[in-house]
């Protein structure tokens, strides 16, 4: 039993080890207060991920499914911009996080299915 334990404990290190986590985006623009720009309006919006093999809101075991966020979150960034007929999002943030519930689907399925969420923020401007 304790032979099973440490194996256990050393496969699960090994696998903590060699795995890692990463979120990607491309094509944000930041900025507190440039000039030339005027404020339509802030927004907020939830992107729902559906990843694998790994821990919602974290590490991906081989990174099978890491990137995946970055289109729906782009989509969901120029869609605000669009609907308030802005030129872009400025003070973009991007909180990705797991719920209790997320962590408990992750656990039931021992690991295959890591349901999270990605909250995006910011603010949509028009250049003057």
């Amino acid at each position: 039993m304790k032979i099973m334990f440490k194996w256990g404990l050393a496969v699960a290190g090994l696998l903590l080890v060699a795995s890692c986590t990463s979120f990607e985006l491309e094509g944000l623009t930041y900025s507190n207060n440039e000039p030339g720009v005027e404020a339509l309006g802030d927004f907020t919006v939830e992107v729902w991920a559906h990843e694998f093999l790994g821990a919602p809101g974290g590490v991906n075991l081989f990174n099978v499914t890491a990137n995946e966020m970055n289109g729906p979150i782009r989509d969901a960034i120029e869609k605000e911009i669009e609907n308030r007929s802005g030129d872009a999002a400025i003070n973009v943030k991007v909180l990705y996080e797991a719920t209790f519930l997320n962590i408990l689907a992750n656990a039931v399925t021992f690991g295959i299915y890591a349901p999270a969420t990605a909250i995006i923020t910011g603010t949509v401007v028009t250049y003057n």
